[in-house]
């Protein structure tokens, strides 16, 4: 008897202890309470959008051909050891292409530019931004997080408008986020964070 009344109060108190939760709920509850679509708007539109530091391309491609470590220092943001860095930059230029994939813009120097308008993705305008560091973040997860909400602003609301404006033949100004490595050569290519027609 005694034996029988202990499985039932360890089933009882197993039972209990367990329990599962639909992840719609837990997400509607406010268990996580950062919202990062509304941190990345901000970012992008108190941040970013005011922020008149981006480095001229071609201001940029002297310095890589001059002192290519300086030029990373004095520009480019790493968060790791390696040999690539990040670069928020900034060309004007004639728009010799429109095509569903992006824009390529021609430089007084006759240097192509191809701004990708469409594979907007990574994490290359989060870390040229120079805004946010790792450390603001408790997780790489929550980090990535943040990219992926920039991105999708950018990429979905913000450049699309911009986009329509503009048509081949127009003189445009493009600030964007740019990776290179100390080996990579050309083509340039930017992802735009601001497109205007001039």
């Amino acid at each position: 008897m005694k034996n029988i009344v202990l499985i039932i109060l360890i089933a009882i108190l197993a039972y209990n202890s367990v329990y599962f939760e639909k992840l719609s709920e837990l997400a509607d509850s406010g268990t996580s309470e950062f919202n990062f679509g509304a941190y990345a708007d901000s970012l992008y539109n108190q941040g970013i959008l005011k922020n008149d530091e981006a480095v001229n391309l071609e201001v940029l491609l002297n310095e890589l051909k001059t002192d290519k470590d300086l030029a990373f220092k004095n520009y480019g943001n790493r968060l790791g050891i390696g040999s690539s860095a990040f670069f928020m930059t900034k060309i004007e230029g004639e728009v010799i292409a429109k095509t569903e994939l992006g824009l390529k813009v021609r430089t007084p120097s006759k240097q192509v530019v191809e701004v990708d308008t469409k594979f907007i993705f990574g994490n290359a305008i989060r870390d040229a931004s120079q805004l946010v560091q790792l450390t603001d973040f408790k997780t790489n997860a929550e980090f990535n997080a943040l990219s992926e909400a920039l991105n999708q602003i950018i990429r979905e609301k913000e450049i699309p408008v911009q986009l329509e404006k503009i048509n081949q033949g127009d003189h445009v100004s493009v600030t964007g986020a740019l990776k290179l490595s100390k080996n990579q050569e050309l083509p340039i290519q930017l992802l735009p964070v601001k497109l205007k027609r001039q």
